[in-house]
């Protein structure tokens, strides 16, 4: 089996959100099932639709699930949610769960090239068979929009200087992850204290390589639209810009706006009522425990 270890953030604050009495959820970031297992254990009859885009993380489902008759493990990103549930027949969920952000084991692992602390490739890709990595990224995308990237997703002081460096990183043939750090904190004037001066960059590099932001976007909009009367959306982010993008579209339900769920769409989709939206930090106890959790958020919307 597959170590893929992972500890779930605010788990408990999941659970205790849940007072619908679910048949369907809809995972779209399984990872290692750590927040399904609560879940599917304390509901046993559920039916549960696991997505991740790793594949890693399918075969570590496959195989922790193996025995479940009423869990589904789906390789897909979550903007295809509407197909995977079209393909397994199924036409409303009562729960869903993004965990946003990349996993421990995906940090963990040298070879998948998140981590500037591991020497491993420039890839960054969650899903490694599609896309392009984040050397080839950097290699193909314009200097302009390697800059945009850098200031918008990272809030990068120096996104011009840093922009003009990873270009040279590639033109001098560097493909590593430790070689693009060495150089970063080498070129880097301004850093924060106690943070390491590639963080900002690798993370945005990250997010632009797996279009986290529109995958986002698009996973609320149709997670929404496939949601049941009493259903209950949950999302759990790390990131303020990917937190921004949540509490506003919760807000914008709550308040009744109808929204398109794909360009091009004729009607905009309209749901019925929003009769709550709750946010949720971690406690001290659980970020003293687990130091990732620091910056999690957990917004939570329910029809």
């Amino acid at each position: 089996m597959i170590t893929f270890q992972h500890t779930p953030v605010l788990a408990e604050e999941v659970l205790s959100t849940i007072d619908n009495n679910p048949s369907v959820y809809l995972d779209l970031t399984s990872g290692g099932g750590n927040h399904a297992a609560r879940i599917i254990d304390r509901y046993p009859e559920i039916t549960a639709v696991l997505i991740d885009r790793d594949d890693d993380a399918i075969a570590h489902l496959k195989e922790k699930f193996a025995g479940y008759s009423n869990v589904k493990v789906v390789k897909s990103a979550f903007s295809n949610l509407d197909k995977v549930l079209f393909l397994l027949q199924i036409s409303k969920v009562d729960l869903i769960l993004a965990d946003l952000g990349v996993s421990s084991f995906q940090f963990d692992t040298a070879e998948r090239g998140f981590s500037f602390r591991l020497d491993g490739p420039m890839d960054m890709r969650m899903d490694q068979s599609a896309g392009l990595s984040a050397l080839d990224y950097i290699r193909s995308t314009g200097e302009g929009e390697l800059r945009s990237v850098l200031s918008e997703y990272g809030g990068e002081r120096e996104a011009g200087r840093m922009a003009r460096l990873l270009k040279k990183c590639v033109e001098e043939g560097m493909t590593t992850t430790t070689q693009f750090a060495e150089a970063i904190s080498k070129a880097k004037r301004f850093s924060k204290k106690g943070i390491d001066p590639a963080t900002q960059i690798f993370m945005s590099l990250r997010m632009a390589v797996n279009n986290e932001l529109g995958e986002l976007e698009s996973g609320l909009k149709k997670g929404f639209s496939v949601l049941s009367e009493h259903g209950i959306m949950s999302v759990i982010s790390f990131h303020s810009t990917e937190d921004r993008i949540v509490k506003n579209f919760f807000r914008n339900r709550k308040n009744g706006l109808p929204f398109y769920v794909e360009d091009g769409d004729e009607m905009p989709f309209e749901s019925g009522r929003v009769m709550s939206v709750e946010l949720h930090l971690p406690s001290e106890g659980e970020i003293a425990g687990n130091p990732r959790s620091r910056s999690a958020k957990l917004r939570v919307l329910k029809k």
